[in-house]
This record gives C-alpha cells, sequence and structure tokens, in this order.
C-alpha cells in the first residue's frame, strides 16, 4: 500500500505540470503580443532555395525582406522581396539570378507565444542568367506561391519568423522551386 501511494506521489508532479503548463502559457501571453488591425510589420530573413528542375540540383542561399499591413488581428497582406541563384548543372559553373517581388495574403491563428500561419499569392521573378543558358532562361515571369510557417514571440513585439513556400513560374527553368526560410519580425 506504501509503495503504491509513493508511485502515485510520483506521478502527481508531472501530471499537474502537464495540466497547468497551457493555462501558465495563456497567463503569460500578453494582449499586446497579438497583432491588431492596423499593425505593420517588417521582416528580415536568410534561408535555402531549392529548384526542382533536373538542370539546376542543390540548395542555394536566399535572402528576402518584407512589408506587412494587418487589416484584422488574423489576416494581414504582405509585399515580400527576394534575393537567390540557382547554379545550372549543364553547363557547369553558370547560373540564374533571382530577384522577386511576391504580393500576398496571410491568415494567423492564436497560439499564445506561436502563431502559426498559412499564406499564399502571386509574384513578379527578375531573372537574369549567364549569356550560355538558354536565352528563355533570362525572362522575366509571373509565378504563384503558397505556404505557411510560425511566428515565435520572443518579446512583445519582437518575434522569430520561420516560413516554408513553394514557388511556380510560368516560363522556363528553373520555374518550380521551394523556399525555406528563418527571421525576425518587428511589429509597429
Amino acid at each position: 500500500m506504501i509503495r503504491v501511494l509513493s508511485r502515485l506521489k510520483a506521478m502527481m508532479l508531472p501530471a499537474m505540470l502537464v495540466a497547468l503548463t497551457p493555462a501558465a502559457a495563456q497567463a503569460s501571453h500578453q494582449a499586446t503580443q497579438a497583432p491588431k488591425g492596423g499593425d505593420m510589420a517588417v521582416t528580415g530573413s536568410l534561408g535555402f532555395a531549392h529548384a526542382f528542375n533536373s538542370n539546376f540540383d542543390g540548395f542555394e542561399p536566399i535572402f528576402t525582406g518584407s512589408f506587412e499591413y494587418y487589416t484584422t488581428p488574423r489576416v494581414s497582406w504582405r509585399g515580400l522581396f527576394g534575393v537567390t541563384s540557382f547554379d545550372a548543372d549543364v553547363p557547369s559553373g553558370e547560373s540564374v539570378d533571382f530577384k522577386y517581388l511576391n504580393f500576398n495574403v496571410l491568415y494567423n491563428w492564436e497560439g499564445g507565444w506561436v502563431h502559426p500561419f498559412v499564406t499564399g499569392g502571386v509574384g513578379y521573378y527578375i531573372k537574369d542568367a549567364a549569356s550560355s543558358l538558354p536565352p528563355k532562361a533570362d525572362d522575366n515571369e509571373f509565378g504563384l506561391n503558397g505556404g505557411g510557417g510560425i511566428d515565435w514571440f520572443i518579446h512583445q513585439r519582437f518575434a522569430l519568423k520561420f516560413e516554408g513556400t513553394f514557388h511556380g513560374l510560368t516560363g522556363a527553368e528553373p520555374d518550380t522551386f521551394f523556399v525555406g526560410t528563418a527571421g525576425v519580425k518587428w511589429w509597429f
């Protein structure tokens, strides 16, 4: 009987911690952490891009910067500028440099310190290809993108941002790619 009681006591502490963790997280979440209608935010992110075309393999570095405007606490509109370069396998050593501008709508869910979100939109992609690549690799193109991520609050107006998006373009290779980024977001 004493062993049963001591085991019961030993299980009570972990059970209480599991039960009280959501309440503690909700209590520590401050109202100013959630975006409000009329809020704006800027983000700077670094990450990787990976083309899904046979002539462009490997992961390439990427930089993105964005401006976001919240029409409601859950819905925001974003302009994003990104820069990357994809190295071609054939001819070896050649590349296609990308600069792109995306216009997206985002929907986020309230999650205390973590706000998951989904996004989708349209983009304009400026491609600067090496002269030895096919002429169409140098065209500017329109495309669609979609994905999601999380904003993880580290302070009332600062968050770490993690995002993944797929991009599909209308023209020549590389015409489909994935972007994964991590960065810092500041609300004002």
